[in-house]
Protein backbone atom coordinates (compact mmCIF):
# COMPACT_ATOMS: atom_id res chain seq x y z
CA UNK A 1 0.00 0.00 0.00
CA UNK A 2 1.32 3.46 -0.97
CA UNK A 3 1.44 6.32 1.73
CA UNK A 4 -1.29 7.57 0.38
CA UNK A 5 -3.44 4.75 0.14
CA UNK A 6 -2.65 4.21 3.80
CA UNK A 7 -4.01 7.22 4.81
CA UNK A 8 -6.81 7.12 2.47
CA UNK A 9 -7.96 3.98 4.06
CA UNK A 10 -6.89 5.05 7.80
CA UNK A 11 -8.98 8.67 7.20
CA UNK A 12 -12.20 6.62 7.37
CA UNK A 13 -11.85 4.69 10.39
CA UNK A 14 -13.25 6.30 13.77
CA UNK A 15 -10.52 7.86 15.50
CA UNK A 16 -9.94 5.29 18.25
CA UNK A 17 -9.39 2.86 15.49
CA UNK A 18 -7.02 4.40 13.34
CA UNK A 19 -4.74 5.36 16.37
CA UNK A 20 -4.78 1.63 16.88
CA UNK A 21 -3.74 0.82 13.55
CA UNK A 22 -1.63 3.57 13.58
CA UNK A 23 0.07 2.46 16.66
CA UNK A 24 -0.09 -1.25 14.85
CA UNK A 25 1.63 -0.27 11.74
CA UNK A 26 4.35 2.19 13.48
CA UNK A 27 5.10 -1.23 15.52
CA UNK A 28 5.71 -3.34 12.74
CA UNK A 29 7.69 -0.67 10.79
CA UNK A 30 10.15 -0.66 13.56
CA UNK A 31 10.51 -4.38 13.37
CA UNK A 32 13.91 -5.45 11.90
CA UNK A 33 13.34 -6.55 8.16
CA UNK A 34 13.65 -10.48 9.45
CA UNK A 35 11.11 -10.05 11.86
CA UNK A 36 8.52 -7.96 9.82
CA UNK A 37 8.74 -11.07 7.26
CA UNK A 38 8.84 -13.65 9.46
CA UNK A 39 5.41 -11.88 11.05
CA UNK A 40 4.23 -11.74 7.26
CA UNK A 41 5.18 -15.27 6.73
CA UNK A 42 2.60 -15.97 10.19
CA UNK A 43 -0.38 -14.15 8.69
CA UNK A 44 -0.28 -15.14 4.94
CA UNK A 45 -0.26 -19.05 6.61
CA UNK A 46 -2.97 -17.91 9.06
CA UNK A 47 -5.18 -16.20 6.15
CA UNK A 48 -4.74 -19.45 4.42
CA UNK A 49 -6.46 -21.72 6.68
CA UNK A 50 -10.80 -21.83 6.84
CA UNK A 51 -12.55 -19.70 8.61
CA UNK A 52 -12.93 -21.55 11.74
CA UNK A 53 -9.31 -22.74 12.11
CA UNK A 54 -8.79 -19.20 12.02
CA UNK A 55 -10.78 -18.28 14.52
CA UNK A 56 -9.16 -21.08 16.69
CA UNK A 57 -5.89 -19.94 15.70
CA UNK A 58 -6.86 -15.74 16.72
CA UNK A 59 -8.49 -17.27 20.11
CA UNK A 60 -5.01 -19.12 21.01
CA UNK A 61 -3.15 -16.05 20.05
CA UNK A 62 -5.16 -13.72 22.33
CA UNK A 63 -4.96 -16.55 25.01
CA UNK A 64 -1.61 -16.75 24.76
CA UNK A 65 -1.09 -13.16 25.36
CA UNK A 66 -3.40 -13.25 28.49
CA UNK A 67 -1.06 -15.98 30.28
CA UNK A 68 0.89 -14.96 33.43
CA UNK A 69 4.03 -14.31 32.08
CA UNK A 70 6.48 -17.57 33.49
CA UNK A 71 3.60 -19.60 31.04
CA UNK A 72 3.59 -17.52 28.00
CA UNK A 73 7.35 -17.80 28.20
CA UNK A 74 7.18 -21.51 28.58
CA UNK A 75 4.57 -21.54 25.60
CA UNK A 76 6.76 -19.15 23.87
CA UNK A 77 9.65 -21.53 24.43
CA UNK A 78 7.67 -24.37 23.38
CA UNK A 79 6.57 -22.96 20.03
CA UNK A 80 10.47 -21.96 19.38
CA UNK A 81 11.29 -25.66 19.84
CA UNK A 82 8.60 -27.20 17.45
CA UNK A 83 9.42 -24.43 14.90
CA UNK A 84 12.29 -26.55 14.46
CA UNK A 85 10.34 -29.67 13.83
CA UNK A 86 8.79 -30.83 10.62
CA UNK A 87 5.21 -30.51 10.88
CA UNK A 88 4.68 -34.34 11.10
CA UNK A 89 6.91 -34.60 13.83
CA UNK A 90 5.06 -31.47 15.78
CA UNK A 91 2.19 -34.19 16.30
CA UNK A 92 4.60 -36.98 17.82
CA UNK A 93 6.23 -34.26 20.09
CA UNK A 94 2.98 -33.31 21.06
CA UNK A 95 1.97 -36.63 22.24
CA UNK A 96 5.11 -37.33 24.55
CA UNK A 97 4.95 -37.75 28.17
CA UNK A 98 7.34 -34.68 28.61
CA UNK A 99 5.08 -32.19 26.62
CA UNK A 100 1.99 -33.52 28.24
CA UNK A 101 3.25 -33.13 31.51
CA UNK A 102 4.75 -29.76 30.86
CA UNK A 103 1.30 -28.26 29.55
CA UNK A 104 -1.90 -28.00 30.96
CA UNK A 105 -4.78 -29.13 28.08
CA UNK A 106 -5.65 -25.76 27.69
CA UNK A 107 -2.09 -24.40 26.70
CA UNK A 108 -1.78 -27.57 24.95
CA UNK A 109 -4.22 -26.83 22.71
CA UNK A 110 -3.07 -23.09 22.29
CA UNK A 111 0.09 -24.37 21.38
CA UNK A 112 -1.09 -27.27 18.83
CA UNK A 113 -3.46 -24.25 17.29
CA UNK A 114 -0.53 -21.72 16.82
CA UNK A 115 2.17 -24.55 15.63
CA UNK A 116 -0.12 -24.35 12.63
CA UNK A 117 1.00 -20.90 11.28
CA UNK A 118 4.63 -22.00 12.19
CA UNK A 119 7.09 -22.08 9.35
CA UNK A 120 7.17 -25.39 7.65
CA UNK A 121 10.01 -27.55 8.17
CA UNK A 122 11.01 -30.33 5.95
Amino acid sequence: MTPEEREQALSRLPPARRAQLEKRIQNFESLPPAAQERRLDRLERLNSLPPKRQNQVRRSMKELNALPEDRRKAVNQELRVMSALPAADRAVHMKTPEFRNKYSPAEQQMIGNLAEILPAKE
